[in-house]
């Protein structure tokens, strides 16, 4: 007599186990993809802002260490002569023939939006070049067209050791920033100050625009130049960004040595 069967089941997972399993492996991998995309995605993105900050700190701490080494000049060392002086020259013959044979241009020429100026700031690198301090330097902003085919304004620098008579123009130029949203430069007046006193402060006030060639501003600079950059935003939902500094000058007087 034989006992009673003992039903045996082969061991394993039924197919709706398998899919279940599926579907929350499935799930599983992509909250993980989405997470470390989303790190890739945050990475680039602080990449981005931190080569922008580091491209606007080299520019703003280059603008601002020139602009205090600008300088102005006269007749003495070969510059044009002092808007409002000319009856000081009247008879002075040989004076007037180096301005004719001569003419170099000194000073500053600021707008509200560029720049340009004589300063000692040229730095030597070449071994044996023939240079001295001197350097004439412009900042302004260029519309051109970038790479994907769109109008920008680049902030370039324009720069010449030569001593020449227009520092509007000339010199080798370079791009600092390649998309700029705005630049704007403004510079203190503080009107006729004598040294060792308080006026400055007191009466003086920012203007738009600096021109020694001008009877206004003949023969003297402004003692500070406040710089701001705007910056465009970075993606679709950010914002402009906004830097400012400024920079004091350290010869503001005619050089008269």
């Amino acid at each position: 007599m034989s006992g009673p069967r003992i039903m045996r089941y082969r061991a394993g997972f039924t197919l709706i186990e398998v899919m279940i399993t599926l579907a929350i492996l499935a799930g599983l991998t992509a909250l993980t993809w989405a997470s470390v995309s989303q790190i890739f995605v945050t990475r680039d993105a602080v990449d981005e802002r931190f080569e922008r900050y580091q491209l606007v700190r080299l520019a703003m701490n280059r603008m601002a260490n020139e602009v205090a080494q600008a300088y102005v000049a006269g007749p003495q060392h070969g510059g044009e002569i002092i808007p409002g002086e000319e009856a000081l020259y009247e008879g002075d013959e040989e004076q007037m023939a180096m301005q004719l044979r001569e003419p170099v241009q000194f000073g500053m020429i600021g707008r509200d939006d560029e720049i340009s100026f004589t300063a000692f700031a040229h730095v030597r690198v070449l071994e044996d070049e023939r240079a001295s301090q001197h350097t004439q330097i412009g900042y302004e902003l260029r519309r051109e067209v970038n790479e994907e085919g769109d109008v920008v304004n680049r902030l370039v620098r324009r720069s010449h050791t030569a001593f020449v008579d227009d520092i509007l123009s000339g010199g080798v130029v370079h791009t600092m920033i390649p998309e700029v949203e705005s630049l704007e430069f403004e510079y203190w007046d503080p009107g006729p100050v004598k040294i060792g006193s308080a006026r400055e402060v007191a009466q003086g006030r920012w203007v738009s625009e600096w021109d020694t060639t001008r009877r206004d501003h003949a023969g003297r600079l402004p003692t500070r130049v406040r710089i701001t950059l705007t910056m465009p935003a970075l993606g679709p939902r950010g914002q402009s960004e906004v830097f400012t500094t400024q920079a004091t000058l350290g010869m503001t007087e005619l050089l008269e040595y």
